[in-house]
């Protein structure tokens, strides 16, 4: 009797697969196919699902998340002002559970920024404040130079050499 094949199971390419998780990843719009190419999933079981589970494939991301953060830092600002001002009131006490609980806001801003910069933005951060290093050692190595040149002229004009001593 011969022996009976395992069903095939068609699996998704692995190529479908690294697209659809790039596509995502860099931020498309995660569609049904997207969903189901990333998933190995089939269109028609995650629609199932979405339909029974209320799915919410039309809403769009907010494109001004960045005006709403700036929104929560603005209320930030005016909430450690207001908090200096009580403080110079009360002669220079601060609540210290107003303070660690800005401090906690404050950090929590910082990983939303990193979160929303672009990789790119960081890197190119990066190269602008190399470039400014660069750019201060430059202008420090010229003023070096030309404090040696001066100094050397200098030494000539009053006749001697190196540590002080006359050249002959």
């Amino acid at each position: 009797m011969p022996k009976k094949s395992p069903p095939k199971v068609r699996a998704k390419k692995p190529l479908a697969r690294q697209r659809a998780l790039r596509l995502l990843a860099e931020g498309a719009k995660p569609t049904l196919e997207l969903l189901a190419d990333a998933s190995s999933l089939s269109v028609t079981t995650l629609r199932s699902d979405a339909k029974a589970e209320g799915w919410q494939l039309d809403r769009e991301p907010d494109p001004d998340a960045l005006g709403r953060v700036r929104a929560i830092v603005a209320k930030l600002l005016d909430k450690v002002e207001g908090l200096q001002a009580a403080s110079l009131e009360e002669g220079g006490r601060i609540d210290k559970q107003e303070i660690d609980a800005m401090l906690a806001m404050i950090r929590g801003l910082e990983k939303i920024d990193d979160i929303m910069r672009p990789e790119g933005a960081a890197s190119q951060d990066q190269i602008k404040k190399d470039e400014d290093v660069a750019d201060t050692l430059d202008r420090i190595n010229e003023r070096i130079v030309a404090l040696a040149v001066e100094m050397a002229a200098g030494m000539v004009a009053q006749g001697t050499g190196p540590a002080g001593s006359e050249a002959g």
